[in-house]
């Protein structure tokens, strides 16, 4: 009966302490995401503050960026372990654990279970959260562009599309609106459009625009990539020399005082669907458990995407048992050191291990998949060896001594 109470508070322990590590987590990770997205809101603001959607707009774009926040999932879970483990310490529970009869050992199984929670969130926030915000960002900036196209392009900014950039000149104080259009003909043939005035003549149809341009000049000039070559004849003859080193001689321009023109938004502007990049793929559609996206077959690359989001995964596996191997060299001399020490390590094994998952990926991603796991078993099982040959130094205090 005594033994059933022991391990009845032993196990209520355990849960309250899973609890609070849990819920400082939340907090770290709420403080990182706050942090990136203030950052990355002034990206978001240059998108916006010129178009005619307003303000409001940024707020869904924010909304869709803060999935990326599961990047800092492993150094938030070592953390928030680390504190609440040396809370514990330097307050005398575990004392009072192990003048009961308890050994620190079974609080591993509060590390093996924060662990796993965190390998099953990071693989679903990254396999499935992050691939489908990254594509409504991707809609949502489409949007923008869209409405911005309808509203009438804003002076000093150029607009890049597939095969035209548009630049349109700042008022300055005067009543035309100057614009240059650079398009792309042809592979051998680039048309320049300059125009001394433009105006919207009408928008009311749904995606086509009427623009009328005046003193309008259209020049066209052969590709940069475009070699000249002499012309076959006599060698007496003295071939011409083309104006410029690496171009066609021939170009053709053209004046007119007044052109319109009906412009599709949507053709200028193709709305590219959900795949165009691995990143918006999910997990079970990169491993080919799922129809592929645009008739795309999985393949090598699209596993060796998928290895990449399991290798953060495993961070979060290794993470707390490393803040508890850490807790056991902290003392008074080295408290300084040893979490931001802890964070290089998980910081410079993320990097490293996406960099020696692009450097080996032609053994394919199944054999680095294998590889992966078995590096995180050893990098666990000496983790748990250190804690094991450590405990006495979990149970007392120490930054009360040397």
């Amino acid at each position: 009966m005594a033994y059933s109470l022991r391990q009845l508070a032993s196990t209520l322990y355990i849960n309250r302490l899973f609890a609070r590590t849990l819920f400082e987590v939340l907090l770290l990770a709420l403080l990182i995401e706050g942090l990136f997205l203030s950052e990355r809101l002034i990206s978001i603001l240059k998108i916006v503050i010129d178009s005619p959607v307003g303000l409001s707009s940024a707020f869904p774009l924010l909304a869709f960026s803060a999935a990326e926040v599961h990047l800092a999932l492993p150094l938030a879970i070592l953390i928030a372990t680390y504190r609440i483990i040396l809370t514990y310490r330097e307050n005398r529970e575990f004392i009072a654990l192990a003048s009961g009869g308890q050994s620190v050992l079974p609080l591993l199984r509060f590390a093996g279970a924060l662990a796993v929670t965190a390998l099953i969130c990071s693989l679903l926030i990254s396999g499935f959260a992050v691939p489908h915000a990254k594509f409504a960002f991707r809609a949502k900036v489409d949007a923008v562009r869209y409405e911005t196209l309808r509203a009438g392009s804003t002076p000093g900014k150029f607009l890049y599309f597939p095969d035209y950039i548009v630049y349109v000149w700042p008022a300055a104080g005067r009543a035309s609106n100057p614009v240059f259009i650079r398009q792309t003909l042809d592979e051998k043939t680039s048309r320049i459009v300059n125009a001394s005035n433009t105006e919207i003549i009408d928008r009311s149809s749904e995606g086509t625009l009427i623009i009328g341009l005046h003193g309008v000049t259209i020049n066209d000039f052969p590709s940069r990539d475009e070699v000249s070559t002499a012309p076959d004849g006599n060698s007496d003859e003295k071939t011409q020399n083309p104006p410029c080193d690496g171009c066609n001689p021939q170009f053709h321009t053209m004046n007119t005082n007044n052109v319109a023109r009906s412009v599709n938004i949507t053709n200028l502007m193709p709305t590219q669907p959900r795949g165009v990049v691995l990143d918006e793929w999910t997990t079970p559609e990169l491993l080919g458990w799922m129809s592929a996206l645009n008739g795309r077959v999985a393949g090598e690359a699209e596993a060796i995407e998928a290895v990449r989001r399991l290798a953060r995964a495993l961070l979060c596996l290794i993470a707390p048992f490393l803040a508890w191997s850490a807790l056991t060299l902290t003392t008074r001399a080295s408290q300084i050191f040893v979490l931001p020490l802890a964070c290089m390590v998980v910081m410079v094994a993320d990097i490293g291990s996406s960099q020696l998952i692009t450097h080996f990926s032609a053994i394919g991603g199944p054999a680095l998949a294998s590889v992966l796991v078995a590096v995180t078993l050893g990098l666990l099982a000496l983790l748990t060896s250190h804690i094991a040959l450590r405990q006495n130094l979990l149970i007392f205090p120490s930054l009360g001594r040397s």
